[in-house]
């Protein structure tokens, strides 16, 4: 007997890396990234949200202004 018969998931090509950044998370996925999140906010890991904002705000300037 042939091992793809019995676990087609042997023989099956895995995903580039390219192809798996471009698939869609999975729910369990979306909720582990929630998970760790909170974790990290909850033990003060991370930057302040306004911070960040900020600085998005002046990147998305800053390119505006550069075309």
């Amino acid at each position: 007997m042939h091992l793809d018969k019995l676990n087609p998931t042997l023989t099956q090509a895995k995903p580039t890396l390219e192809e798996d950044n471009l698939r869609e998370p999975t729910k369990e996925e979306i909720m582990e990234d929630i998970r760790i999140g909170i974790i990290q906010a909850k033990a003060g890991l991370g930057r302040p949200a306004l911070e960040v904002l900020d600085e998005i705000d002046r990147e998305l300037r800053q390119d505006a202004n550069s075309h």
